[in-house]
């Protein structure tokens, strides 16, 4: 996708919460997706799109 202001700015306005997610935001998931504690969590797919698949 190209970088320019005008499709970024597109692409976040598909977007329910109006703007593209951060990595950190994705990576907290998976730190705690990883974390031992969650060890009854399994065969779950856990979409992280800011409410996108909800449109």
């Amino acid at each position: 996708m190209p970088s320019c202001p005008t499709s970024t700015q597109d692409e976040a306005a598909r977007i329910p919460l109006g703007r593209r997610g951060e990595p950190h935001e994705v990576a907290s998931w998976i730190l705690r997706l990883a974390d031992p504690a969650t060890t009854w969590l399994t065969g779950h797919v856990l979409t992280i799109d800011g409410g996108l698949e909800l449109i």
